[in-house]
């Protein structure tokens, strides 16, 4: 009992000590996001992301000429899905939720040097370039992506022509095999009486006297 005791008592004691080290304070992670200019990345991310759908879109009418009507309706579905992400991905909503992220992931310990990092010349050049690294590292993806098309397409091709030649060589299902078929009916006629039932013969009538 006496040992139960001294193992509660250090585990009672532990927790302030713990807790000061395991969650950084709100406001060093606001400063944080301040010298990251977060909110502003989040901006140039769904200009990104605006710029993206409309060449989508570009894309998926290639080569075919769009009416006046068309373009506006296509305008119309851009801005309206714009806004829509807009209102759900906008910082004054993001910003809490990341609070939290941040302070259940990081030590104030860690947040500290990020702050000394991010005041520095070094931390400030990283996060002025950041936008310029994201867009490079899009523009590549593109490329890569051009190339690897052709050849999921291919893959997708290949695994559908295996799944009909394997539906075409295995047998059906025990519950399902076709009925076998049956002889062919005879012609039909009358079936002639049998012998026991065959009418008496008529006599021939009597000579006249």
């Amino acid at each position: 009992m006496r040992f139960v005791g001294t193992v509660l008592l250090a585990i009672l004691a532990a927790p302030p000590a713990l807790a000061a080290a395991a969650r950084p304070s709100e406001q060093s992670i606001r400063q944080l996001f301040e010298l990251m200019h977060t909110s502003a990345m989040l901006d140039n991310v769904m200009a990104q992301i605006d710029a993206s759908a409309r060449a989508t879109m570009l894309q998926a009418t290639a080569g075919e000429p769009l009416s006046e009507e068309q373009e506006r309706i296509l305008g119309d579905m851009q801005a309206r899905l714009m806004s829509l992400m807009r209102e759900e991905l906008n910082w004054a909503g993001l910003e809490p939720m990341m609070i939290e992220v941040y302070r259940d992931s990081f030590t104030q310990k860690e947040v500290d040097g990020m702050l000394k990092f991010y005041r520095s010349d070094s931390g400030q050049a990283v996060i002025g370039k950041m936008p310029l690294v994201m867009q490079g590292m899009m523009q590549k993806m593109q490329g890569r992506m051009q190339s690897l098309t052709p050849r999921v397409a291919q893959l997708e091709k290949d695994a559908i022509a295996q799944l009909r030649a394997a539906a075409r060589n295995s047998p059906p299902p025990q519950g399902l095999r076709p009925p076998e078929a049956l002889p062919p009916p005879a012609p039909s006629s009358a079936p002639s009486p049998p012998e026991s039932e065959a009418p008496p013969a008529t006599a021939p009538p009597p000579a006249p006297q």
